[in-house]
């Protein structure tokens, strides 16, 4: 896809109320949206064998499939990627159990009928734009297969246009690396050889940790084999701390519950640095990145007592 060539977002509609269905059709049509509508969740599977949508609506409740279970199950498709919107569309209020139940199986956004026309098409602009973006950079060969993020070349392009939105409105910019510990650095017993397996395993939970507790608005890369970096746009030192802090804190709370290879102990031994600037302070993304991965190797030297460090000039 070239960079100034927008596609028509294909939007997946899943809801077997023809009102609802009409009432969502006759919003996006009208902005050019294509609409492909399903009326129970099975003809939504087969529709995604053979297509890729933009973005999904699903209803909370279909005559085959709870709408939950159905997300659950589209995120399984190869065509639904993890960068693709999927919302939930119910036409009374979701209790806050359900809201929570929705959105941990991967709904990015929940919608009560009779839905604003101008706030939907407002929310469907956004993702889609986000999502056909980074299909542009997968197809660009800008992100990493394994885990969908901005390779390295990925994340400096794409940090390059946020240092130039921070410099225009003065706005401070923090480049954070993520890596293992000492112990993290081989955490299933194995030879040095093995070393990178051992640190992919690593990465898993990270990489899970990162996307539940960055921000839209946050751009993140993965730098090798279990390091990654965040790029976080309007965030300064102590912002830059309490994003760290909270990635770790998420990575604890899950540390007893993750795959088999990866030690408790390793988790809790992640490590972070960071370099923290002001819009106008003149830094070049790379110079940045350096900074951010040259105070990650402080924090993984260390004894443990600071996994949290900045650069110091």
């Amino acid at each position: 896809m070239h960079p100034n060539v927008e596609l028509t977002p294909l939007i997946l509609l899943v809801d077997d109320q023809e009102w609802t269905s009409k009432a969502i059709e006759s919003i996006l049509r009208p902005k050019g949206h294509v609409v492909l509508k399903a009326y129970t969740g099975q003809q939504a599977l087969d529709l995604v064998r053979k297509v890729s949508p933009d973005a999904v609506l699903v209803a909370v409740r279909l005559p085959d499939f709870d709408g939950i279970d159905l997300i659950r199950r589209l995120k399984e498709s190869p065509t639904v990627h993890a960068t693709t919107p999927i919302l939930v569309i119910s036409t009374s209020s979701m209790g806050r159990a359900e809201r929570l139940e929705a959105l941990g199986a991967g709904a990015w956004d929940i919608l009560t009928h009779p839905v604003d026309p101008s706030e939907l098409i407002l929310r469907m602009d956004t993702f889609v734009r986000s999502k056909q973006t980074a299909d542009q950079a997968r197809d660009d060969g800008l992100t990493d297969p394994s885990t969908g993020f901005y390779n390295v070349r990925g994340i400096l392009r794409r940090a390059k246009e946020i240092s130039a939105d921070a410099a225009r409105f003065d706005r401070p910019i923090t480049f954070i690396a993520f890596g293992p510990g000492v112990s993290g650095r081989n955490v299933t017993g194995a030879e040095e050889s093995d070393a990178d397996a051992d640190a992919e395993a690593m990465g898993r939970p990270v990489a899970a940790a990162l996307r539940h507790v960055t921000r839209l608005s946050d751009t993140i890369g993965r730098l090798g084999p279990g390091e990654f970096v965040v790029v976080a746009p309007g965030t300064g030192k102590d912002g830059a701390v309490r994003l760290a802090d909270r990635v770790l804190e998420a990575i604890e709370a899950d540390a007893r519950a993750q795959s088999p290879g990866v030690s408790t102990e390793a988790l809790l031994q992640v490590c972070a640095g960071f370099s923290a600037v002001g819009g106008t302070d003149g830094a070049t993304p790379e110079d940045l990145l350096l900074r951010a991965t040259m105070a990650l190797r402080q924090a993984q030297s260390g004894d443990g007592s600071f996994r949290v460090r900045a650069h110091e000039a």
